[in-house]
């Protein structure tokens, strides 16, 4: 990196909230030599009136230092405190997870919808929007695009049911039990196995419950599936989760290529759109780096590629393309020593064609200090990175 140059994310909610504090976040980008700016924008176009007079002034204050304004948009999904809030209302465009459970009708944290970017609506309503963002913000240079992806996860609960005494009887293997907090958000797992030392008396050994939150499994992804690779799913697999099942059993590399090949598409009608609203916006995009997010975190190695198998991101095909100018990896949670060897390997996938910005984050339960700031930024530099993407200025402007 012999002139870096970083990026950095941007919460106008928390920040950039009048004159004085946009004229220091301008400052502190020159200082850190940030040169693109991502500040959140919602996709459905409902901002505070003062938003557009704060995106306005933010460009013109870091213009005049050579700083672009990027609007960065949660692509696919959107959270929202009640259903009506939604952009698209019907049940039809949020995705199926491989249980059969509609994400419509059982959002994620009760508030968390993932739209379906399969779905020709959601493909014309999101891209659509983005290239409304450049109307409505003249002062961005483009969009970046915040989770372009299948939501994923694998959720499991281990209980102590040594003392649970009989509190709903001995629950059976693939039993599904709802778990529903005081504010009536609801969450359905599914027994994986369960256990009693005694009967009677009732002494209780352990309840796991698992719950998989893969995507799409809806009946017509299932039917391009089908059609897409000429596979016929058995007649034994009469309902969704067990032709879940099948495919990720039988097809997992057919259904992993199958889901990236519809992000891609997705990601391909964006540029379009912004395209004929200005031709020279940019587009660019945040990519995951592993799944389970935190795996180090955790004690458990890096799974290589898992933001294609997992997330449906093939991003270096969307480079390849010339869908995106540039990429910000969300490289998080990660040692210097396996942060550098994650940045490696997304410089050799995006071969040199875009600019790459390795995400670095810094929060209360994850802090960064200044000395080891220094390590990861040499780190980055030596793997070829072009600089750094910071998560977030608010996380980050006391320290640099």
């Amino acid at each position: 990196m012999t002139t870096r140059q970083n990026a950095v994310w941007l919460y106008l909610g928390s920040e950039a909230r009048n004159a004085e504090e946009i004229a220091a976040f301008a400052e502190w980008c020159e200082r850190n030599e940030v040169g693109k700016v991502l500040v959140h924008l919602s996709l459905s176009g409902r901002h505070p009136e003062s938003a557009e007079q704060r995106v306005a002034a933010l460009a013109e204050a870091c213009g005049s230092r050579g700083i672009e304004i990027h609007g960065m948009v949660s692509t696919l999904h959107q959270r929202v405190a009640d259903r009506d809030e939604l952009t698209l209302r019907d049940k039809s465009y949020y995705c199926v997870d491989a249980h059969g459970l509609s994400n419509y009708e059982e959002p994620i944290t009760g508030h968390g919808y993932v739209l379906d970017p399969r779905h020709p609506d959601v493909v014309r309503t999101v891209s659509a929007q983005c290239a409304e963002l450049l109307r409505q913000f003249p002062g961005l240079s483009g969009i970046h695009l915040d989770f372009i992806r299948y939501y994923h996860y694998d959720s499991k609960l281990v209980i102590d049911t040594k003392s649970a005494g009989h509190w709903i009887g001995l629950p059976k293997a693939g039993q599904p039990i709802r778990l529903e907090t005081a504010d009536g958000v609801k969450t359905t797992f599914f027994v994986e196995q369960a256990s009693n030392v005694y009967n009677d008396p009732p002494i209780g050994d352990k309840l796991v419950l698992s719950r998989t939150y893969r995507y799409c499994f809806c009946d017509d992804c299932l039917d391009g599936f089908e059609r897409r690779y000429g596979v016929t799913l058995p007649d034994a697999a009469a309902d969704t989760a067990a032709k879940a099942s099948w495919i990720l059993a039988n097809r997992p590399a057919e259904w992993a290529e199958y889901r990236a090949s519809i992000v891609t598409n997705l990601v391909g009608a964006i540029r379009e759109a912004i395209r004929g609203v200005r031709p020279d916006a940019s587009l660019s995009a945040a990519v995951w780096y592993n799944a389970p997010y935190g795996n180090e975190l955790r004690g458990e190695p890096m799974l290589p590629d898992s933001e294609y198998e997992c997330f449906g991101q093939k991003w270096w095909e969307w480079v390849e393309r010339g869908y995106v100018d540039f990429v910000c990896p969300m490289d998080y949670w990660m040692e210097p020593g396996s942060f550098a060897g994650v940045v490696e390997g997304q410089i050799r996938k995006a071969g040199g064609r875009v600019p790459v910005y390795a995400g670095l984050l810094r929060t209360p339960e994850y802090d960064v200090s200044r000395e080891r700031y220094g390590e990861y930024a040499r780190r980055a530099e030596e793997a070829g990175a072009n600089g750094l993407c910071f998560f977030h200025y608010g996380s980050w402007k006391q320290l640099l």
